[in-house]
């Protein structure tokens, strides 16, 4: 149950992909907000320093979630799927999968671009190994912008055609994600 079968999520993987999903969706709308707020606003730092320190915890639970896919491969699409559907399945996922490492790694760059640590919630400080590069933190602020945007855009496709699969297909995509008990295959 706690690792992934032949043809089902195990807790783990769940649990990897709806912590990573909240704090996508978290950590966008913080974004948002703050950018909004002046300069001198009194939620103006503490804002930043929260999105800061979640970006680098995601950052990190990205990472070992890969580490747990190289030990604990995923299981196979489901067989309910069209080969276009596993096609895009397989698209998507690919591309989800980078941005969960690119937005907050673009992030930390923006950061860390002059020269300072991030602050983790008090108890330590992540330090800067980039260099001092206004070029640098120009292209990654813009890039940071873009592919969270991009990211938001891919995870509410994601959504939309688990969804499509649950409630239209009668099949079996969202509750491989929700139950690792869960049955496999058309309407399991």
């Amino acid at each position: 149950m706690w690792r992934n079968g032949r043809d089902r999520y195990g807790l783990i993987s769940i649990g990897f992909h709806w912590t990573l999903a909240l704090a996508f969706v978290g950590l966008f709308g913080l974004g948002v907000w703050m950018v909004g707020l002046s300069y001198y606003d009194p939620w103006y730092n503490a804002s930043l320093a929260l999105h800061k320190a979640i970006g680098i915890v995601a950052l990190a639970l990205a990472l070992a979630k890969f580490g747990w896919r190289f030990a604990d491969p995923k299981p196979a699409l489901a067989t309910d799927l069209k080969p276009h559907e596993r096609a895009g399945a397989a698209a998507m996922h690919w591309l989800l999968n980078a941005l969960i490492v690119l937005v907050p790694a673009t992030g930390y760059i923006v950061s860390t671009s002059e020269g300072a640590g991030i602050d983790m919630f008090g108890l330590f400080e992540v330090p800067a190994v980039v260099g001092t590069s206004e070029g640098l933190r120009d292209l990654a602020i813009d890039l940071h912008y873009y592919l969270a945007y991009g990211g938001l855009a891919l995870a509410a496709g994601h959504a939309g055609m688990a969804l499509k699969h649950h409630f239209v297909d009668r099949g079996s995509t969202l509750k491989r994600m929700l139950n690792p008990r869960a049955p496999f295959g058309r309407g399991g």
